[in-house]
């Protein structure tokens, strides 16, 4: 998946958790913008000549990032930061998972490579729809959450399919 693909889907997954669990706080909104920002960290893996998926595209680089971050956000709260790096490795890796080259997601504890085979890392339609998914997912959040909008246009939703 490339970058567009991967922040969308990290915008859908952070704001939508936001909104399911009405989290509001300050510290749980700059955790999911945290995870949207390093969610491609994982993609540095072709910048370093190193085999890709394999060193950054799994649950032992998210726990590293993780406590990478926990110590430089650390005055926001360890949690903050390592719930940040360990969620933008994950999400990483789940859309990943989604394309044809399969990896190992769980290594170095288990090291069978897998792939759904949905689409390529590069189809334009699966990147392009999971970033409109995820900007509409964050528009939705602050228009619920922080405004009467979201309400407003939701009844006057209702009210045009109950005259139809």
């Amino acid at each position: 998946m490339r970058a567009k693909g991967h922040a969308g889907m990290a915008l859908l997954i952070t704001f939508s958790t936001l909104s399911l669990l009405k989290l509001t706080s300050m510290k749980c909104i700059i955790t999911a913008f945290l995870t949207v920002a390093a969610v491609t960290i994982p993609d540095i893996d072709i910048k370093l000549e190193i085999r890709h998926r394999k060193y950054t595209h799994n649950i032992l680089a998210a726990l590293i990032l993780g406590l990478v971050l926990a110590l430089i956000y650390y005055p926001l709260g360890w949690y903050v930061g390592f719930i940040a790096g360990f969620s933008a490795v994950m999400i990483h890796v789940l859309g990943d998972l989604f394309t044809i080259m399969p990896f190992a997601p769980l290594w170095p504890f288990y090291k069978k490579e897998v792939s759904l085979k949905w689409f390529r890392y590069d189809n334009s339609i699966a990147n392009n729809v999971f970033w409109i998914l995820g900007v509409i997912a964050f528009f939705t959040y602050f228009l619920f959450i922080y405004t009467e909008i979201g309400y407003t246009l939701t009844e006057l939703f209702k009210e045009a399919v109950g005259s139809i």
